[in-house]
């Protein structure tokens, strides 16, 4: 039986040019905006310093010593959706490119 914290979606919410990114498990959401560039699409996500109160706003506690598995399942999903050749994470975003 999979557990919440292998059970998750990864959905892109699209407004134009730019739009949000959903990241759900049975019992939180977090939600991240996203600009598409020409060649790639940035998605914004708080800094090590700006993730636990981002959390507790959002109403997902049990996130917070999760960043980097949940940063890192967003851009795994990601890749699967976009198919880019190529995906880079740094301290504030996730990079896609085509």
């Amino acid at each position: 039986m999979a557990t919440p914290l292998n059970t998750y979606t990864v959905d892109m919410e699209h407004t134009g040019l730019s739009g949000w990114i959903s990241y759900r498990e049975s019992m939180l959401t977090l939600r991240f905006s996203y600009e598409r560039m020409l060649t790639s699409i940035y998605v914004f996500v708080p800094g090590d310093e700006q993730w636990a109160a981002y959390c507790r706003s959002a109403g997902a506690k049990t996130a917070t010593p999760r960043r980097t598995e949940i940063i890192h399942r967003i851009a795994s999903e990601l890749r699967n959706q976009q198919a880019p050749s190529m995906v880079q994470i740094n301290e504030f975003g996730i990079e896609v490119m085509f």
